[in-house]
């Protein structure tokens, strides 16, 4: 019954992200069944985390299959009893560490090749901007694709953990990597995006 709920579809990103704080002090987790927590996490952190993986390691049909096994392992530590204090930053954690666990086994995950990343960049909401500030966004989007695909994997990692919204500690936690090194990485992340684009 919960892999059927957790198969289906998930509210939109932005509903989920949107009242994802107002959701978690809403509601008493203590209230609810275990089964009741963990579709309420996926419902809120499904997309997130899906596009963390598929951002940070490519490949969208692995990322799904890492994404559900990330929660079934949620799932799991709850039903034997382990206290999790911050179910978010366990997830990200839970599928950072199946996807590296994939690489290492050799089922490695590629970047986004052309066909994905037109697809995403098509996927983008139109705002009806005229012709030539469609010219100016797609060619902006280019070297953006660019500068990103030049990262190095932890910095890509790191940069889609925080677009997430994650806080340096939980990035930290996430990766197995101290507070400071993150810091350090975004701050050579901004700056090589930013070079990027402005030239």
């Amino acid at each position: 019954m919960l892999l059927d709920r957790l198969r289906k579809k998930a509210p939109t990103a932005a509903a989920a992200e949107a009242c994802l704080e107002a959701d978690i002090f809403d509601f008493k987790l203590e209230t609810l069944t275990l089964e009741q927590k963990v579709t309420r996490y996926f419902e809120q952190w499904r997309d997130p985390v899906n596009r963390y993986v598929v951002a940070a390691f490519g490949n969208p049909v692995e990322a799904e299959e890492i994404t559900q096994e990330a929660f079934l392992q949620l799932y799991t530590q709850l039903h034997s009893g382990q206290s999790i204090v911050n179910a978010r930053a366990w997830l990200f954690r839970a599928a950072h560490s199946i996807a590296v666990s994939r690489i290492r086994s050799g089922q490695f995950i590629e970047l986004l090749d052309e066909h994905a990343w037109e697809a995403l960049r098509s996927s983008l909401v139109d705002a009806s901007p005229n012709p030539e500030q469609r010219l100016a966004q797609v060619e902006k989007f280019n070297r953006l694709r660019l500068a990103i695909a030049r990262l190095t994997a932890p910095e890509r990692q790191c940069l889609h953990l925080r677009t997430k919204g994650l806080r340096y500690r939980e990035i930290a936690e996430i990766l197995d990597l101290g507070t400071s090194t993150v810091a350090e990485t975004l701050y050579r992340v901004i700056d090589k995006l930013t070079q990027e684009n402005n030239g």
